[in-house]
């Protein structure tokens, strides 16, 4: 069986396309500009969300919180806004 130089050459860069792809794809640091923020540097961390949903939805504008399943009541009561989120 002979492998023919066409097929070898094709192979070839086809791996060096593939090892070149994520010095391509990542984003570029701007480390030597004077406009890079103290947090520039930081990764995505697994984010932590409440386990808990108290299944209530804002029953108008200002409040009260009613029976909703699905969803959570963040503030309401009185003269404060009401917020209503999806659970996750």
């Amino acid at each position: 069986m002979r492998i023919s130089v066409r097929h070898v050459l094709r192979f070839l860069v086809l791996v060096a396309v593939v090892a070149a792809l994520p010095a391509l794809l990542s984003p570029i640091s701007p480390s030597g500009t004077p406009y890079v923020s103290a947090l520039s540097n930081l990764t995505d961390g697994v984010v932590l969300a409440a386990t808990h949903c108290s299944d209530k939805a804002c029953g108008s504008f200002s409040g009260p919180c009613v029976s909703a399943p699905g969803y959570l009541c963040v503030g309401g009561g009185g003269s404060r806004q009401c917020f209503t989120r999806l659970c996750q």
